[in-house]
């Protein structure tokens, strides 16, 4: 308290000093700058006619070479303690006519000198050169300058001390109480009343209003425990209402988390089921072809057989057409088989890859070569016509499933969206390296293309414009999910109706880890 009471003791002196001191002191500065340029005007005009009248005074004496006769004239003149010098020059004569003794303590700056011709009969007999210095005017002026800075202090010393000898009866007591008054009110003392002091000043009016604070506080004080024990009630019921919903919202995000898996699977099944169908009707070729070779070849034989059972005689021409047909069947036989068997293989493998999201190191060329070995009969029986232009030599530490399941959706769903209601088309696929950790996975194509609305739309569960003709809508959301959250990458759609779609894919050359719940599928 006794700081704060010192701090506004400082303060009202600093103000008093800051308001008599302040412009007392630029008055006298603007005084004094303005007394040496009124000195100096004042010089120049005495200078001006003491140099007229010595010069008009000093003919006579000059023309008849009498300093005697001179001196008292200048003595008249230099009593004055503005003047510096004298000095009386005549043309011919090198040594002065006069001189007077210069002062040593002049100011160079407060100095004004003026030479005129000492004239006689209008011809100049010797020069007048006089110097005067404002010096002892500002002298006096700054003497009067000081004692009004005298006076200023003791006047600012007497205002101080009655103001602060108000200011401690008027301010600083009545505000020490009322001071101590707020500091119970923070403390929480409220059932005590606030003593502050009589009085009807501001201060006193401040003290008064602080008491009817107090009981306000005290009011709403209460007020505020009765709504808190209200409130607590409703917070306990309301937590025990959320607890409830919030086991049902985890049940039923349980819920669709597993219908979510569920619908993954058979959206796998479907695509792998689609391969089935095609990778059967391939089969039948191969299978055909060497069914009918056996059909052939057994028949020859059967022919064989019955010649040598009737003891017929057989002739070498017979022989070795039969060999020539059993060589020839054996080939078409071994292809055709051979052809059947890669099929089965890489079936086997795609197989394997779509149920199983194993990880491991494979060569991209490669996994895109057998996924479209298991596309192409879809494109067979079209005008549709797939290209690819695949790098070589990018080898990824990544899941070839997931990636196999990817390029067969961006397929099919080129096949069935992109050219619908067209005659012919082709997909490009090709792949390039992009960086040192990334490789990018390119399938375009120049079929229907689509609007901004469907591209904006097109990885949305549930969302296909094939809606009741066969579309799940789950085609391309799985797409976005394998790519960004098993591969690790990222897919762009660049399309626009009549100029095809680019489908743009980004993934790590080393995938990401997975949990081991997302491994197992749980």
């Amino acid at each position: 308290m006794l700081l704060k009471q010192s701090s506004l003791r400082y303060a009202v002196v600093a103000a008093l000093g800051l308001g008599l001191l302040v412009p007392t002191i630029v008055a006298l500065v603007v005084e004094a700058n303005y007394a040496e340029s009124v000195a100096k005007e004042d010089l120049q005009r005495d200078l001006s006619r003491s140099t007229e009248v010595l010069a008009l005074s000093l003919a006579e004496p000059v023309w008849q070479v009498s300093p005697d006769l001179a001196e008292p004239m200048i003595k008249a003149q230099v009593n004055d303690p503005r003047f510096v010098s004298v000095l009386v020059v005549e043309p011919s004569n090198p040594k002065p006519f006069y001189e007077t003794p210069q002062r040593a303590d002049v100011d160079p700056k407060l100095t004004l000198s003026e030479t005129r011709p000492v004239l006689r009969d209008s011809r100049e007999i010797a020069k007048l050169t006089v110097v005067m210095s404002a010096e002892p005017f500002l002298a006096r002026k700054r003497a009067d300058l000081w004692n009004q800075v005298v006076r200023s202090v003791g006047t600012l010393i007497i205002c101080a001390g009655f103001t602060l000898l108000a200011l401690r009866t008027r301010v600083l007591q009545p505000m020490s109480r009322l001071s101590a008054a707020a500091e119970e009110l923070a403390a929480g003392h409220l059932e005590k009343p606030l003593e502050i002091g009589a009085g009807d000043d501001e201060i006193a009016r401040v003290g008064t209003a602080m008491e009817r604070m107090r009981q306000a506080l005290l009011a709403a004080f209460e007020s505020l425990r009765m709504h808190n024990n209200t409130l607590e009630d409703q917070v306990s019921q309301r937590t025990n209402e959320l607890t409830r919903a919030n086991a049902e919202l985890t049940t039923t995000l349980r819920n669709l988390q597993t219908a979510q898996r569920e619908l993954v699977e058979a959206e796998k099944l479907a695509s792998l089921g689609r391969l089935v169908a095609g990778v059967a009707h391939e089969l039948n070729t191969p299978l055909g072809n060497a069914l009918t070779v056996v059909s052939a070849l057994e028949d020859r034989y059967n022919q064989l057989d019955q010649m040598m059972s009737s003891q017929t005689p057989i002739r070498r021409s017979l022989l070795e057409e039969l060999v020539k047909d059993t060589r020839r069947g054996q080939d078409i036989l071994q292809r055709n088989v051979q052809k059947a068997a890669d099929l089965v293989r890489d079936f086997k493998q795609v197989a394997i890859n779509q149920t199983n999201d194993a990880r491991g190191e494979f060569d991209l060329t490669r996994v895109v070569e057998s996924q479209l070995v298991m596309v192409e009969p879809s494109f067979k029986r079209t005008r549709y016509e797939i290209i690819t232009e695949l790098q070589p030599g990018l080898t990824l530490d990544s899941y070839p499933g997931a990636l196999g399941q990817v390029l067969t959706n961006l397929l099919m769903n080129a096949l069935l969206h992109g050219f619908d209601g067209l005659e012919s088309g082709t997909v490009r696929i090709s792949s390039r390296n992009v960086g040192e950790d990334e490789v990018e996975l390119s399938v375009e194509d120049d079929g229907r293309g689509m609007d901004e609305s469907v591209r904006r739309q097109i990885f949305d569960p549930f969302f296909t414009t094939k809606l009741g003709t066969g579309g799940s809508g789950l085609g391309m959301h799985i797409v976005h999910n394998i790519v960004t959250n098993v591969l690790g990458g990222s897919i762009e759609v660049i399309s626009a109706p009549a100029k095809g779609c680019h489908m743009l894919v980004r993934i790590p050359r080393v995938a990401p880890e997975r949990a081991a719940a997302e491994e197992t599928g749980g």
